[in-house]
């Protein structure tokens, strides 16, 4: 089975319950920190026509949407895009939308079709030593000054997940190669920022930013513990810590985080 099948049998299987929040607060920091940094570049007054890649059940395609733009959302897995479907339907953004099967290493649109790309989650990382095409692909199909805005895996945070695993050795083929597995045993390529540099480079796209997300969450939430006492509530103090990744994502904490997003311009 080619690597393209297995993805898509894998999340045809997961789609039904993909958006089950298992990690609340944590994906509640994570989906703001991704959407606050897209809708600060999102002009106002105008219909984009955007690509979600990769886009999944909907759920950041529907935000788009909901500010009336265009959107085109493409997936390996039928069964994610029925998820989509389904999203766009039950809050009558149907209309805004378009759903394609296909893969982001041979898209099926013209040069510069649209008005920004947006590819978030795992796409690029499970092309793995085919990042660059993908890459190159998603920007070509982004006009000229069009925002590309990618997320990727972090080899940082994926070499200390496997020195804490049951296979501390693999760690070493981690951190040398990039070559990780995810949460669903598919095969990624966990990125460096400086491989993220010259990859959109060579695509034809500025870096406008490549940041973390969440980054130092762990750490900050039991920062905030001791310092708040045994009563201290995450979840009610949500907005506060989001307010304080905000600022912290974009110091210079990149590789402290489980992703990186990347903040790119076609040239």
């Amino acid at each position: 089975m080619d690597s393209t099948q297995l993805i898509r049998e894998t999340y045809d299987k997961v789609a039904p319950s993909y958006d089950v929040v298992r990690y609340r607060l944590h994906w509640f920091v994570y989906e703001n920190l991704t959407w606050n940094a897209v809708a600060a570049v999102l002009p106002e007054g105008q219909r984009l026509r955007i690509l979600d890649a990769g886009g999944g059940g909907g759920k950041y395609g529907v935000r788009f949407a909901e500010r009336g733009h265009h959107i085109t959302v493409l997936d390996l897995s039928p069964g994610m895009l029925e998820q989509a479907r389904a999203c766009f339907d039950r809050r009558g953004l149907l209309t805004h939308a378009t759903f394609e099967v296909g893969s982001i290493l041979s898209l099926p649109f013209a040069d510069g079709a649209f008005d920004l790309v947006f590819c978030e989650g795992d796409p690029v990382s499970y092309c793995t030593s085919r990042y660059g095409e993908a890459i190159r692909e998603l920007c070509r199909v982004a006009a000229p000054g069009a925002f590309v805005v990618l997320g990727v895996d972090n080899r940082e945070n994926y070499f200390r997940g496997a020195l804490q695993s049951e296979d501390p050795a693999g760690a070493l083929t981690v951190l040398l190669t990039g070559r990780a597995t995810c949460p669903y045993g598919l095969p990624i390529h966990a990125f460096t920022v400086r491989e993220l540099e010259e990859a959109v480079d060579a695509a034809g796209a500025d870096v406008v930013e490549i940041f973390g997300k969440p980054v130092l969450f762990r750490e900050m939430l039991e920062a905030l513990k001791a310092a708040r006492g045994p009563d201290f509530d995450p979840w009610e103090a949500r907005e506060e810590i989001l307010a304080l990744q905000e600022r912290l994502v974009h110091e210079g904490y990149a590789t402290a985080g489980g992703h990186f997003q990347v903040m790119a311009r076609r040239r």
